[in-house]
């Protein structure tokens, strides 16, 4: 796999962004975690919203816009030279529009490919080659799997909202199983079994996600923020960021102040 570009596209309110009518040069995967964008494919109009994407292969003609009622965030990745077997999950469709059941994760691990790809630190593109490609599986996966009932999924999905709500406090599993009455058990391996992580690791990866949009545009320091957050060990946060990142906090503090 080759990676041409990877953009994160941030237009206000009334922004004339557009991408005029014409093919794509190369395979492109999109997350819009902000508002919402408005894509031309042959006689259809999608709108993408936040927590929605789209996959676009080579070649395929296509014109975009913005909404001009409300700003868009969008993360994309334009890449080639990945052969077509990696991207069966995708279906023979020109193109595909998804909603990803683990949408923070996807848009954290955006996150850190966007950093990896603007930062070009030493090995930058084998790591951003390794993190769009767990993105690509993890998408493909939650396409091509079948084996999990809507009512498994709705419960996954209700578990994330939760943790999104509290991720600040410590995670209780008991809590978790009250909040949607089921047993620790039960919640533990249903969410497992969907997300493939468990809920506590789920809390760190937002956790950590949103440490980084601290660290980059805010002044705390990394003490402040690792507190905020819940972490009591300044010594753990930094290797729970390092851990779900690739580098420790005081890279992407450095990267905020450039």
């Amino acid at each position: 796999m080759k990676i041409e570009h990877i953009i994160f596209d941030q237009q206000p309110a009334g922004s004339n962004w557009h991408v005029d009518l014409g093919p794509t040069r190369h395979h492109i995967l999109l997350l819009v975690v902000k508002g919402k964008v408005r894509y031309t494919i042959g006689d259809r109009t999608l709108c993408i919203s936040k927590g929605e994407g789209l996959f676009l292969t080579q070649g395929t003609w296509r014109a975009a816009e913005a909404d001009e009622s409300e700003p868009h965030h969008m993360y994309s990745a334009h890449f080639s030279d990945l052969p077509l077997d990696k991207l069966t999950g995708f279906s023979k469709e020109p193109y595909l529009l998804y909603r990803p059941i683990g949408f923070d994760y996807i848009k954290q691990r955006f996150s850190v490919l966007n950093e990896s790809w603007i930062g070009k630190m030493p090995f930058y593109e084998m790591i951003s080659e390794g993190i769009l490609t767990e993105i690509l599986g993890l998408v493909q996966r939650e396409l091509t799997n079948g084996t999990f009932s809507s009512s498994r999924r709705s419960l996954a999905l209700r578990l994330q909202q939760y943790i999104v709500q509290h991720y600040r406090e410590p995670l209780r599993i008991h809590d978790l199983a009250q909040h949607v009455d089921r047993s620790p058990n039960y919640v533990s391996n249903v969410f497992k079994e969907v997300t493939g992580r468990t809920p506590v690791a789920y809390m760190h990866e937002i956790r950590i996600s949103a440490a980084r949009e601290l660290l980059l545009t805010t002044n705390m320091t990394i003490g402040e923020i690792s507190d905020s957050l819940g972490y009591c060990d300044q010594t753990y946060f930094n290797y729970m960021y390092k851990k779900i990142v690739g580098h420790p906090p005081s890279h992407s503090l450095k990267l905020g102040k450039m």
